[in-house]
């Protein structure tokens, strides 16, 4: 019997095996897939993710220090920092590279294998797949989102999500990330071109429904400006969470990842978070495991830990995606020309307190602003309130903030 079984081989569970193979515990990884990390994806990682959970260098694209952002009313803003706050990286190699670490530290990977069902005893935890069964003495749960693993362990589901679609294009030109705003392209989200070996990019979109049918608007539209010449493969929608797991452990199970919905609620971004709450998780199940206490008890310390870290940045974000979603066109592109008008992009872009992998402060310095955040607090006074940035014992501690924080005015 295995000390852990990690279901997913993702991020968070690549890199929760990781660490506790190197404690000298047995670890068995289970995914579905042949291909490591394979999954739909832009591959932007942060400067901060970068650094803390490195990469080799010839599996990156490019480094992105500005984007272009075209509003509804077509009008172009360019966004530049003074030093690189991202890179594009070839996404599957980089989640494989981590798998990698992990067998070469004695994790073993069965791939190719769906777990259909998973069992709690009292002194195991039993996880079956369409090719057989295996036992551990705890489990791993980073299947990713839409996984019924989750509901059959008691757990439920992020309560919500949205619908994301990309596919590789060719491109003539394209040097810099464009994201594109309005509800003819995103309703409520965005779409965006992604730039990364030297005539490709990622083209793709955000939105609640209608995804294919957005998707190729955004396509021909893109086509007829002469941006991308060409659809190299067919396009793939998968879902991402907007909203975290109420809770993510039980008996003998962590939940890590978009399993657990540790996603941003602001881009759908998740490697970072995912990566970091594995760490969370792999520390608590260390000391479940040495001191043999796997109850529900033993490992809440996971969420209170993974909470204390996240959740201000997960709460503020998906109050800020929610006003947004709000918004009219008009309202999106004076926004936009109001900020570019008065230097206030330049300003944020060469604030040292911005991040592309901490989104809060960037929220808090657009609703402090005379007019952005003027018009933002007539549309949600919560986020106003938000936004200050509360000390970590006042954030979110009620369940009726938590409700108003999805109801904006």
């Amino acid at each position: 019997m295995e000390d852990v079984i990690v279901v997913g081989a993702g991020p968070a569970g690549n890199n929760a095996a990781l660490s506790l193979a190197s404690q000298g515990y047995g670890v068995t990884v289970i995914d579905s897939r042949e291909n490591i990390g394979d999954k739909l994806c832009t591959g932007l990682v942060g400067e901060e993710c970068f650094r803390r959970y490195p990469i080799d260098p010839a599996l990156v694209y490019r480094e992105i220090s500005s984007a272009r952002v075209v509003a509804p009313s077509s009008e172009v803003v360019r966004f530049e920092t003074p030093h690189p706050v991202a890179r594009v990286v070839n996404r599957v190699a980089y989640v494989s590279s981590f798998a990698d670490k992990a067998r070469a530290a004695g994790a073993e990977y069965l791939l190719g294998r769906r777990v259909v069902r998973v069992e709690q005893h009292e002194d195991r935890i039993s996880v079956i797949t369409d090719d057989g069964a295996m036992e551990a003495r705890s489990l791993v749960l980073a299947a990713g989102f839409g996984s019924q693993l989750n509901s059959q362990l008691g757990l439920g589901k992020p309560s919500d999500y949205v619908v994301g679609i990309q596919a590789v294009v060719e491109t003539d030109g394209l040097d810099e990330v464009e994201v594109y705003l309005g509800r003819n392209v995103a309703p409520g989200f965005f779409a965006w071109l992604v730039p990364t070996r030297p005539g490709y990019a990622l083209a793709g979109l955000l939105v609640r429904k209608n995804a294919p049918e957005r998707f190729a608007n955004f396509i021909s539209a893109r086509e007829a400006e002469g941006k991308i010449t060409e659809l190299v493969d067919k396009p793939v929608c998968w879902g991402i969470p907007l909203r975290p797991l109420r809770k993510t452990f039980t008996d003998r199970v962590l939940v890590v990842g978009d399993a657990a919905g540790q996603v941003k609620p602001t881009t759908g971004g998740g490697i970072f978070y995912s990566l970091i709450a594995s760490e969370i998780a792999s520390g608590a199940l260390d000391r479940a495991l040495r001191e043999d206490n796997l109850s529900a008890n033993g490992l809440g310390a996971y969420q209170k830990e993974w909470k204390g870290l996240l959740s201000k940045e997960l709460e503020i974000g998906y109050s800020a995606r929610r006003v947004f979603e709000f918004l009219g066109d008009s309202h999106i592109s004076s926004l936009i020309h109001q900020a570019s008008k008065n230097g206030f992009i330049a300003e944020l872009a060469s604030s040292p307190d911005v991040s592309f992998d901490w989104h809060s402060s960037m929220i808090s310095k657009i609703m402090g602003h005379p007019t952005l955040g003027g018009a933002l607090r007539l549309v949600n006074p919560l986020l106003a309130r938000m936004a200050k940035a509360p000390e970590p014992a006042e954030v979110f501690s009620t369940e009726a903030a938590l409700a108003e924080s999805v109801t904006p005015v």
